[in-house]
């Protein structure tokens, strides 16, 4: 059942993130905020990312089953440069989702692991089937309250 699966990401995460870009390495603060709706059918995130001397990003993700293809998929809404992405091909693999996109010039895959009262998200692209590589990598926590 992929309800439980989605609903351990509840929540709000805040943490340090380790990003590969087109403009080199760079670190910055990410707070995710997760909360399951329509009987746990659904999973709204929404994620701010700052940086020194960077553009806020934001972005607005849909998690959910399909209903044609029964597959766990993804859909992100993201600004400041605005696009929206489907991930499909989701699995639930213990306390792990992963979800694959591919395009055109390749592909990427995203996790997100939950172990206790910390959450891990990362991203890795392959170009044309080659190997994967880390793009995104983030660890946060639940703030204490």
């Amino acid at each position: 059942m992929y309800r439980g699966e989605l609903q351990k990401l509840e929540g709000v995460w805040t943490g340090t993130e380790r990003i590969d870009g087109e403009e080199g390495l760079h670190e910055a603060q990410g707070r995710w905020d997760f909360h399951t709706v329509f009987d746990g059918r659904f999973l709204l995130c929404d994620y701010v990312q700052t940086a020194p001397e960077r553009p806020t990003s934001v972005g607005h993700g849909v998690f959910r089953k399909d209903d044609i293809t029964a597959a766990l998929t993804v859909s992100w809404f993201r600004s400041p440069r605005a696009s929206s992405t489907q991930q499909n091909e989701g699995i639930a693999e213990g306390d792990k989702l992963v979800f694959v996109e591919a395009t055109a010039s390749g592909s990427t895959r995203t996790t997100y692991s939950v172990a206790l009262n910390r959450l891990s998200v990362v991203t890795e692209r392959s170009v044309r089937g080659g190997a994967w590589k880390p793009v995104f990598e983030g660890s946060y926590r639940r703030p204490r309250g």
